[in-house]
């Protein structure tokens, strides 16, 4: 089943509701601090960030999330759930079954404004595991014109997905299976009851641009690529953004931070599935941003395959030693500046690498969808 996360709550009303965690598992936070019986006050002008809220899925739940407002000793309650949606006579079952939708249900379970249901995605493993998504729930009159009554409340109800919505100073750790053939299993590994490891591939996403690294096929050539499309990859499927914090540069500072200081740094030549690849480049991006690293469980796999053939013995005998590339000196980078950026606008000619599940290397396709950049030595003016 997909797993919806309510992020953030606001409410830009002159009214005042109450949210109720309907999901026994987790234990709601706003602003880190725990709700008291899974309550939520929602005052006028109510903006904070939430943990915990999850919107429970429609067959394990009792209540649902339930959203309610007391007016004139008369409480009206919405339910929010999730789950699938009984199919028209043209659409067979097992389609419609194998998409989750956000539904607004009535006190007594009957269906509400049918039309503003939000799909949320697909299911794997015969409904049992899905995707993740992060949602914004924001009270608002979204009525063309004032009217004499005022607005029910599923008409207060607006539900959006959090990257939409987010403040453009919010960094994303976007977070892709490796291949399709691996969604399935990295759906199993790593759902929301439970987080171990997972083949992935990862880029940040600040200023609405998405940067990470990749393989190229000069081995001087930056491997620092902007997306054309962020969240979207010709071979990666994507999966996930996580909200990492916000940065306090401007756009132009990370910019600059990514193409004078970083780019020189991570040659295409130097990528390593194990020890240099795109979540090692996130990572020290990520902490020059000023924001949370890469969790744990995006990066589990490749940690693990490192420290294993480490191992002098037995795995050595077949694999060899696995070290990481030595760093390169610093006038050695500045004199081989010249050629990162020679011939490498062209997004059609990008190698990226593709996972190879049989062999378990890469090799190089031409694809389109990312743009290397030039990276900025000393000397060089800031572009803006």
């Amino acid at each position: 089943m997909v797993m919806a996360q309510v992020v953030r709550v606001r409410n830009n009303t002159m009214r005042s509701f109450h949210i109720r965690a309907g999901d026994p598992f987790f234990t709601p936070k706003i602003d880190g601090r725990p709700c008291v019986d899974g309550i939520i006050e929602v005052p006028p002008g109510f903006d904070q960030e939430a943990e915990g809220l999850y919107i429970p899925w429609q067959a394990l739940t009792s209540c649902g999330l339930e959203i309610s407002e007391e007016t004139d000793d008369v409480v009206w309650k919405v339910r929010c759930v999730l789950g699938p949606v009984d199919p028209p006579p043209s659409v067979l079952k097992s389609e419609v079954e194998a998409v989750d939708w956000l539904q607004f249900r009535g006190e007594l379970w009957e269906p509400l404004a049918q039309g503003r249901w939000i799909q949320l995605g697909h299911r794997h493993i015969m409904g049992l595991i899905g995707g993740a998504v992060d949602m914004q729930l924001t009270f608002r009159d979204a009525r063309w014109q004032a009217a004499d009554e005022p607005a029910s409340l599923v008409e207060l109800l607006h539900f959006e997905h959090a990257v939409r919505c987010a403040p453009q100073n919010t960094v994303f750790l976007n977070v892709f299976d490796l291949a399709s053939a691996l969604s399935v299993p990295n759906a199993v590994l790593c759902n929301t009851l439970c987080t171990s490891l997972g083949a992935f591939h990862a880029a940040v996403e600040v200023y609405n641009e998405e940067w990470s690294f990749y393989r190229t096929p000069n081995p001087n050539s930056c491997g620092v690529c902007k997306s054309l499309r962020p969240r979207q990859h010709p071979v990666h499927v994507y999966r996930q953004s996580l909200n990492l914090g916000k940065t306090t540069l401007k756009d132009w500072e990370v910019r600059y931070l990514i193409r004078g200081q970083l780019a020189s740094k991570w040659p295409g030549g130097r990528y390593d599935l194990l020890n240099r690849n795109c979540i090692h480049f996130c990572d020290e991006l990520l902490l020059s941003l000023g924001v949370r690293p890469v969790p744990t469980w995006v990066k589990n796999l490749h940690e693990a395959g490192s420290r294993w053939l480490r191992i002098p013995w037995p795995l050595s005998i077949f694999f060899g030693t696995a070290q990481a590339p030595p760093a390169l000196p610093s006038d050695e980078r500045s004199n081989r500046g010249s050629t990162f950026s020679v011939g490498e606008e062209a997004a059609t000619d990008m190698q990226h690498e593709t996972a190879s599940v049989a062999s378990d290397t890469l090799s190089n396709s031409t694809v389109a969808g990312v743009v290397p950049v030039r990276p900025i030595f000393r000397g060089s003016p800031a572009v803006k």
